[in-house]
């Protein structure tokens, strides 16, 4: 039976997949909502918006069973920029042990402002979907425990693998963590069309890591994530028979 997971279910109803659905919706929600997700017409510009109220409720990508996982092979682990903590909550439903962190800075409270969805008219009888702030929650809704820090704090967690999802292209601050991890693995969820990730990272992995596993991620029309794992080239090297 698939675990906990309710940002798959609305994935699926606002993109027209079936999941084993398990969870109600909870903090609050319309309890309509996902019913109305999968009544909206399928149009590019429903899709955006369901997709940025969604995004401002869990987190930039969305978990399968699949990537979770693969994940929990590579355990534990130390996710920076965690954001509302969905991902973590979802690892530690399955019993992973994962410590999550975020700045939580002025980034983390415009991108995940909680949000919701209205009903416009477009003019001549037609109506769509727009996505605006939740007046009544100014503050992201965290899924779990995250605490405050970044690439700082790992270097209390050498002997966990990284895990970065989708950390954005604004600051850098996936390379900082890259740098300052001290284990032996790195998770990376990201979109490989680009704009997840900030410009260097790609080359700094390619340059001192090596790919070892990877994972399907449920993706939105026009994207193309995907989880990968890399491993430090000099432990691969070291591994190796001296013949």
């Amino acid at each position: 039976m698939p675990g906990w997971n309710p940002y798959l279910e609305d994935w699926a109803a606002a993109c027209g997949h079936r999941v084993r659905a398990r969870v109600a919706t909870e903090f609050g929600r319309n309890p309509l909502e996902r019913r109305m997700l999968a009544a909206w017409g399928r149009t590019e510009h429903n899709l955006r918006e369901i997709r940025t109220h969604l995004t401002h409720w869990y987190a930039f990508s969305v978990p399968t069973e699949d990537t979770l996982e693969c994940l929990a092979r590579y355990a534990p682990l130390v996710e920076v920029g965690a954001g509302t903590g969905y991902w973590a909550r979802c690892l530690r439903e399955r019993g992973v042990d994962v410590e999550a962190y975020d700045e939580m800075g002025d980034e983390w409270r415009t991108w995940f402002r909680p949000s919701r969805l209205e009903e416009v008219e477009t003019g001549a009888g037609g109506s769509e979907l727009v996505a605006r702030p939740d007046p009544d929650r100014s503050e992201p809704f965290l899924w779990t425990e995250v605490a405050a820090g970044g690439p700082e704090a790992l270097g209390r967690h050498a002997g966990r693998t990284l895990l970065l999802c989708w950390p954005g292209p604004w600051n850098a601050f996936d390379q900082a963590a890259l740098l300052a991890h001290q284990g032996d693995h790195v998770a990376l969820v990201s979109d490989a069309s680009g704009g997840s990730t900030s410009p260097g990272l790609g080359p700094l992995l390619r340059r001192e890591w090596t790919r070892v596993d990877e994972a399907p991620v449920a993706r939105w029309p026009a994207t193309a994530d995907g989880l990968v794992v890399w491993r430090r080239k000099q432990r691969l090297d070291s591994d190796r028979a001296p013949w």
